[in-house]
């Protein structure tokens, strides 16, 4: 399993701008809806709230697992265990239904105890231990430029929903959340790409979208 470097930052309204400015003369849009899209998210935690405890903790070595599709299209839909290591991660993912993804808002793993996909036998097991349940819902926007040199990818986070599953996730008022970078890259980062980000006010960031949405009392 190959690792990738990840870091975030917090960024102001101004600094998120000159920032885009900059990667958008060097960097090309992700070639999903032009660069720019939502991204729905239903996130599992077993009774004992293991994952949130993990992450609040600041945990090494963690995990999170979570379903997620795309401007609220349930044609595609991804299962995705995402592991980290401090700065290191790296993900593990396969395809589900419609049906699937119904079942897991009801508490159903049925299906995962007799699939042949190693992902979902991992998941029936944790569920069998510690009983797996829907712990969060919600979606954000996200504007993603990519670089193929270092396999580098760079996305601004804003607009988080929670609880939104309807086909507009824009049409409720999003909690206040200043833009979050994420920068990712596999193996190095290129120089071009560093000569961009130097400078700038940045701001680290361990936040999670997840632990958000849970911290301000939105539990599904």
């Amino acid at each position: 399993m190959q690792y990738r470097n990840e870091q975030k930052f917090i960024l102001s309204n101004h600094t998120a701008e000159l920032l885009r400015r900059r990667i958008s003369a060097v960097m090309k849009p992700d070639n999903h809806s032009d660069g720019i899209y939502v991204v729905n998210n239903l996130y599992l935690d077993d009774q004992y709230d293991t994952f949130y405890q993990e992450k609040q903790i600041g945990a090494f070595s963690r995990d999170k697992y979570r379903v997620r599709y795309y401007n609220s299209d349930l044609s595609f839909i991804r299962f995705e265990n995402k592991h980290k290591d401090g700065n290191l991660s790296y993900k593990k993912t396969l395809a589900m239904s419609k049906e699937e993804l119904d079942c897991l808002r009801l508490g159903d793993f049925d299906f995962a105890a007799v699939s042949e996909q190693p992902l979902w036998q991992k998941v029936s097991a944790i569920h069998r231990a510690r009983r797996l349940r829907v712990s969060a819902v919600f979606s954000y926007t996200r504007e993603a430029y990519v670089y193929e040199a270092g396999d580098v990818r760079i996305t601004f986070d804003s607009a988080i929903y929670p609880e939104q599953l309807t086909p507009q996730p824009c049409a409720n008022a999003p909690l206040a959340l200043n833009p979050v970078m994420e920068v990712k890259y596999t193996g190095f980062m290129p120089s071009v790409i560093s000569a961009m980000l130097h400078g700038m006010p940045l701001v680290r960031t361990e936040l999670s979208k997840y632990c958000y949405i849970r911290e301000r009392g939105f539990r599904h």
